[in-house]
C-alpha cells in the first residue's frame, strides 16, 4: 500500500505533463498573421520552395511566382559561378510588428538582419569572427485571410511583376527579378 502511495505523485506529474504537451501542440498549430509573415520571410530569404504555401491564391497560381523567383536566384548565382546555396540568407535578428489589422487584412512590419547562409554553421562562424556582412530587411507584408488561414499577398518583397528601377520607370525585362533580389538581399 505504501508503494502505491509513493507512485501517485509521479503518475499525477506525468498526467499534468501530458496535458501541457497537448496544450502546447494545439497552440503551435494556431496560425497567426505574424507567424505566417515570419515563416514566409524565412522561406523567401533561405530560398525554400515552401514559400509557395504561404502565398495567396492570386500569387500562388500554378506555383509560378515562387518557381520563377527561385529560378532567377539560381540563374543569377550560376552566372557568378556559384551554387544557389551562396545566395541563401538566414535571419540573425527578426522583429515583427502588426501595423494594421482587420478581420480580412493585416499588415505586418518585418524588420531584421540576415547573413549569407551557405550552411547554418558558416553563418554562426562568420558572425563570431566578423566574416561577411549583415543585410538589413525592413518592409511591410500584407496578409489576407483565405480559406480560414492567413496568406501573404500584394507582391511581397517584389516577388513578381516588374521591378521599379532607380529612375522610377517600370522594368519588365527578364532580369527584373535578379535586379530586385540584389536590392532586397
Amino acid at each position: 500500500m505504501d508503494r502505491q502511495n509513493q507512485l501517485i505523485p509521479f503518475v499525477f506529474l506525468l498526467f499534468i505533463a501530458a496535458l501541457i504537451q497537448v496544450a502546447m501542440i494545439a497552440a503551435d498549430c494556431y496560425q497567426s498573421p505574424a507567424r505566417v509573415a515570419k515563416e514566409f520571410t524565412k522561406a523567401y530569404f533561405y530560398l525554400d520552395e515552401d514559400m509557395q504555401n504561404y502565398l495567396c491564391k492570386s500569387l500562388a497560381a500554378d506555383g509560378e511566382a515562387a518557381d520563377n523567383y527561385l529560378y532567377q536566384k539560381q540563374y543569377d548565382s550560376g552566372q557568378r559561378g556559384l551554387s544557389s546555396n551562396y545566395v541563401r540568407h538566414l535571419f540573425t535578428k527578426m522583429h515583427l510588428e502588426i501595423v494594421d489589422q482587420s478581420e480580412k487584412l493585416t499588415k505586418v512590419h518585418v524588420k531584421g538582419t540576415t547573413r549569407v547562409a551557405i550552411n547554418p554553421v558558416y553563418m554562426v562562424i562568420g558572425k563570431l569572427f566578423f566574416i561577411g556582412k549583415d543585410h538589413h530587411v525592413d518592409t511591410i507584408l500584407e496578409l489576407v485571410k483565405e480559406e480560414g488561414g492567413w496568406k501573404v499577398c500584394n507582391n511581397p518583397f517584389g516577388l513578381i511583376g516588374g521591378y521599379e528601377n532607380q529612375k522610377g520607370k517600370q522594368d519588365k525585362s527578364p532580369n527584373c527579378l535578379i535586379s530586385m533580389a540584389k536590392d532586397v538581399i
